[in-house]
């Protein structure tokens, strides 16, 4: 085999392992389509973007508490009430709601695809 045949091989090794390492993140966790969110009534929606993501747009309703603030800010939203949480893709809001359950919020969700999947799905 050459050396670019076995470059590709490992770049696609590194690829398959980032997007399975991502699966397994996921496990266990409730995903919620965009479509799926504008029917629920009564739930708290937790925006973990950037100040300036924030900024930029968000879901009307939502809760900005950045995910490096989560640890202190979250402590002032009720743990048994359903939560909707999302970033801008949908992966840093997962690493969100593992520190929830670790802090013993139970009812929790992320959005699937993020703060960018409902704006696409709401023009």
């Amino acid at each position: 085999m050459d050396t670019a045949s076995i470059v590709l091989l490992s770049l696609l090794g590194i690829y398959l392992l980032i997007k399975f390492l991502a699966f397994l993140s996921r496990l266990g966790i409730k995903q919620v389509p965009p479509s799926t969110l504008d029917q629920m009534k009564g739930i708290t929606l937790l925006d973990t973007r950037t100040d300036k993501e924030y900024k930029q747009g968000h879901i009307p309703g939502a809760i900005h508490i950045p995910l490096s603030d989560i640890g202190t800010r979250a402590k002032k939203l009720r743990k048994d009430k359903e939560m909707v949480v999302y970033c801008q893709n949908g992966n840093r809001s997962i690493w969100a709601i593992k520190r929830l359950m670790g802090m013993g919020f139970t009812n929790l969700h992320n959005l699937k695809g993020g703060y960018g999947a409902w704006k696409r799905s709401h023009h």
